[in-house]
């Protein structure tokens, strides 16, 4: 419950603080540049929280303006482990911008939602994501298209490589691995947050590979990037032994 408290607190003052904060804001330059430090810090908010350590390879330097950093899920915990280690923008599930708290803090934070099982929002996710890359955004994609367990990288929907195809973007391999206790899969939103709750301590092993160019077709940038995730896993998943 003081973990909840800490989390639930801490995310209704920040998000009451960008409220205030972003009607001062003259340009949209400006709140881009400010909405950022609000991003890494409820990132930080949360893991500090659930008292989750990351083991972790340094932040790359960008190679380019505009990243996409792709990555497997297995936990709730991807979500402010990665904002924290890159920053920037998130593509997620519809229905998250429902959740409770949750949901104004990622429509907040510049979330692009997309309902998988629409083609319509399918194909407005991939324009919001195309735009976003063009002005030099960082977004953070799990091509997977939803939650598994294990360490297999199940092959990445080509939607987000569509979205980056042929523009100036860096493609950044991430891999992820908890213990088996903190993954998502299987157990429902709610069991999941219970037990990291109640968990002594979590720990997040995230391995980073080599960026590469996104140029092909999003159908072979997706199978690059699987493969280069894939790679990465074993890496990740010796930092929590």
């Amino acid at each position: 419950m003081a973990r909840l408290a800490a989390l639930a607190g801490g995310s209704v003052t920040a998000l009451g603080l960008w409220e205030i904060h972003r009607r001062l804001l003259e340009s949209d330059e400006e709140r881009t540049r400010h909405i950022e430090v609000y991003r890494r810090g409820w990132a930080t908010l949360f893991l500090r929280a659930l008292d989750v350590e990351v083991q972790a390879d340094a932040p790359p330097a960008p190679k380019r303006p505009a990243r996409l950093v792709v990555s497997n899920h297995r936990s709730i915990l991807d979500i402010p482990v990665l904002l924290r280690h890159f920053g920037g923008r998130m593509l997620s599930k519809a229905d998250v911008a429902e959740w409770p708290l949750a949901g104004a803090m990622a429509r907040h934070a510049g979330t692009i939602f997309v309902d998988r099982e629409d083609k319509r929002s399918g194909a407005v996710a991939i324009r919001a994501m195309r735009n976003a890359l063009r002005e030099g955004s960082t977004l953070t994609v799990f091509p997977e298209g939803t939650v598994h367990g294990g360490d297999e990288v199940r092959p990445f929907l080509p939607g987000a490589f569509t979205a980056a195809s042929g523009l100036d973007v860096e493609i950044v391999p991430v891999a992820l691995a908890y213990p088996e206790t903190h993954e998502w899969s299987g157990v429902d939103t709610r069991t999941h947050l219970e037990r990291l709750m109640r968990a002594p301590r979590s720990r997040v092993g995230l391995a980073v590979g080599e960026g590469f160019t996104a140029s092909g077709s999003a159908r072979e940038l997706a199978e690059i990037a699987r493969d280069s995730v894939q790679s990465l896993v074993a890496r990740a998943r010796a930092r929590v032994r």
